[in-house]
């Protein structure tokens, strides 16, 4: 009886513990973690006021009940219930507001600019909101002012303390400026001819129509974009904390029904739409739909998963948000109950997208697809005491667990023709199947393995290797919808690499949680000494599997980015960054080259002093290069004795300088096993507008050539037409 009583005090002391793992580490996916400052903060001050404007409707509408209500209010209700937060508004004259928020009678502004001026005596939250400042003017457009060469000699109405307006009006040396006190009195001067034109954006319009002065009309859009801030006094760092992680959990489709219903008649309240210039068919096809339906793995966690309260979440999902932002249109989830499932509703029609579809031949048939957003190797995940695998070519003909459906089971079977697959439901089934007799690894990516380890507990797992073959994430769409890719392929190329790095790094930095009930402890004084005793076991034991997991994580991470003997960027790295700077030279019309160098006769070092020779030629090259490029510059091996130099914000006489330096400086290199010195030869190239990353890597190939086929050891331009 003593026995069975230790027992059960043990199982209910040790069982949660355990079960702990699981529960808190998906809790860190789902909801905003503020820090214990950040909660403390909350509970010491139970109110945040932020003063605004009363005028700047739609932004701030003061309804006739006292009530406040408007976009920032909607916004910042989102942040409140998300972060447990009480931030509330005070309307009053802006004026008047900067000054309560500079003495600190008040907490703050909202629907602000970051100015200088403001940093003194304030912090600022990320950006909730850009408009684009538009030129208005009387219906009609008596004046007939169209540019900015057109304000000469006229009055420009600006409501007075708003900054951004203050200033820009006096860039206009030749204009004179008239200081109103509100909003309503700034209308009324331009619609009774004491003033010619005064800035605004949709939500000016907005506020002369409820005026009952629908007089005003918009003469032409300025180049500038105002970006709008929650700014809370620079003694309080934790309030700026918790509006930034309540605006980043806001999910994307609830920004848009915020927009939609206080932005109406604003159509300059995104800029990207402009941006991404849709062509007439593009714009009549998204004129014409409601909405984007989509479906999603609803098991493929971090990159995308239908959570218990039926909702889309992951990495995926936080892209087509983007996306979503971009194009001004909701993307609605067709729910499944498989990722076979969800081909099959594509297959069907019955939705117009899958986010994280890659192309293979069979899927060819009914879907088209866009350019790729993410890229991950496959990699293999085994037993923890099984070896490391060098080359999978030397395991092709072995047994693989693989998720059912995945395109990684027609690209296995395509480049390794004897591999043997079982398919299995999900990767958490693929994982416990590799201590199965038979089965050697479970085949995914890196994030989607390192979920499920670090979720489960599954420290007895290993990633092995890696495959050569890439996991390009691109949309799925259904191919009688050209329009429509199109129109996500301009929006994909938009994305930053901030935007697309602040995605990854809020999903891929999985933490490992474990929580114990020390209540249970306390009054169970028999077992304590057994407890803590297992308790800093266990923990040595995931402190060490960690380490191990961070460790080979890493080393992977370096394998599939980096050359094994030149250490600098392999032809997959390069890919990727030829991409990424394509999509911002086209985004911000800024120019770029590109380098092609190949070490002349190589094959002749190898022939006469053996390969090892050759090998100590590129390290010392590619050490020669990595040191002598610019940091802005990517350097990698394109193959064999060639390498690529990509050169940002470079034209090209700046591109064909750091060639001729690079070849001089290679001819001075000295090989005490090698009687002459090398030489290489150099193609440059700069990008032209319109032209692909292919064609111009290819122009730059054709004057390599050229440079090879003459007196070599010399730097030749390519030419200028694609």
């Amino acid at each position: 009886m003593k026995n069975i009583v230790v027992f059960m005090l043990f199982f209910f002391l040790v069982f949660p513990f355990f079960g702990a793992t699981s529960t808190s580490a998906a809790k860190s996916f789902s909801h905003v973690e503020l820090t214990k400052k950040e909660k403390a903060f909350i509970k010491a001050h139970p109110v945040i006021t932020l003063g605004t404007e009363k005028d700047w409707e739609p932004y701030i509408v003061v309804n006739e009940d006292g009530s406040i209500s408007g976009f920032d209010k909607g916004v910042l209700d989102k942040i409140n219930e998300l972060t447990g937060s009480n931030f509330q508004l005070l309307p009053g004259k802006w004026v008047e507001m900067q000054k309560k928020a500079k003495l600190r009678q008040i907490d703050g502004l909202s629907t602000g600019i970051a100015h200088e001026e403001r940093k003194a005596y304030l912090n600022f939250s990320d950006v909730y909101s850009i408009i684009q400042k538009m030129m208005l003017v009387p219906l009609g457009n008596p004046k007939n002012i169209k540019s900015d060469r057109d304000l000469d000699g006229k009055i420009i109405a600006v409501h007075k303390g708003n900054m951004a307006d203050e200033k820009l009006a006096r860039s206009f040396k030749n204009s004179s400026v008239l200081e109103c006190a509100t909003i309503e009195e700034m209308i009324k001067a331009v619609v009774n001819n004491k003033a010619d034109v005064t800035f605004g954006n949709g939500g000016t319009l907005f506020s002369a129509n409820k005026l009952g002065l629908p007089y005003l009309q918009i003469a032409y859009p300025l180049g500038e974009y105002l970006k709008f801030v929650f700014g809370v006094r620079n003694d309080w760092p934790e309030a700026i904390g918790i509006l930034n992680k309540g605006l980043a959990a806001i999910p994307e489709y609830e920004k848009n029904q915020l927009r939609r219903k206080w932005l109406v008649g604003d159509v300059n309240h995104d800029p990207y739409i402009d941006s991404l210039r849709f062509d007439a068919d593009e714009r009549a096809y998204l004129s014409g739909i409601d909405y984007i339906s989509m479906s999603i793995d609803p098991s493929w966690m971090p990159y995308e998963q239908i959570d218990r309260k039926g909702q889309s979440t992951g990495i995926t999902v936080d892209f087509m948000n983007l996306l979503s932002q971009r194009i001004g249109k909701d993307f609605r989830l067709i729910p499944t109950d498989s990722w076979e499932q969800t081909l099959s509703f594509a297959r069907e029609r019955k939705c117009d997208i899958l986010p994280s579809a890659i192309s293979t031949p069979t899927r060819r048939e009914y879907l088209k697809f866009s350019s790729s957003y993410i890229s991950f190797p496959l990699v293999v995940a085994t037993a923890l005491d099984k070896m490391f695998i060098d080359d999978f070519d030397s395991v092709a003909d072995q047994t693989f667990a693989v998720t059912k459906g995945y395109a990684a089971i027609e690209l296995l079977r395509n480049k390794y023709p004897n591999i043997k697959i079982i398919e299995v439901e999900d990767a958490l089934t693929g994982l416990e199947k590799i201590h199965e007799e038979g089965v050697l690894g479970y085949i995914d990516t890196v994030p989607a393995i390192s979920y499920q380890i670090q979720k489960n507990g599954m420290f007895d797992v290993k990633i092995s290797g890696k495959l050569d073959l890439i996991y390009d994430l691109s949309v799925g769409v259904r191919n009688d919808r050209p329009q429509l890719l199109s129109i996500l392929n301009k929006a994909i190329a938009s994305i930053s690499y901030e935007e697309r790095q602040g995605i990854l790094n809020r999903w891929i930095s999985v933490h490992y949680d474990k929580g114990v009930d020390y209540s249970l402890v306390w009054k169970v004084l028999a077992v304590l000494v057994f407890f803590i005793l297992l308790l800093l076991y266990r923990y040595n034991i995931i402190s060490r599997y960690n380490k191990k997991l961070l460790l080979m994580n890493s080393k992977l991470d370096s394998l599939y980015k980096t050359d094994r003997l030149t250490q600098v960027f392999n032809r997959y790295m390069l890919d990727s960054e030829m991409e990424r700077e394509l999509a911002r030279s086209v985004r911000y019309d800024t120019p770029f080259s590109v380098i092609l160098l190949d070490i002349d006769y190589f094959k002749r070092v190898n022939d006469i002093y053996g390969h090892h020779a050759g090998d100590t030629v590129l390290v010392a090259i590619s050490s020669l290069l990595s040191i002598s490029v610019r940091e802005t510059d990517v350097l990698g091996r394109w193959g064999g004795e060639e390498f690529l130099i990509i050169c940002p914000e470079t034209k090209l006489d700046g591109a064909v300088q750091l060639a001729e330096k690079l070849r001089g400086k290679i001819e001075e290199l000295h090989f005490p096993v090698m009687k002459e010195n090398v030489t290489a030869s150099l193609g440059v190239a700069a990008y032209v507008k319109g032209e692909t990353g292919e064609a111009l890597i290819k122009r730059a190939d054709a004057a390599l050539y050229r440079a090879k086929d003459g007196s070599r050891n010399c730097v030749i331009v390519a030419k200028s037409g694609s």
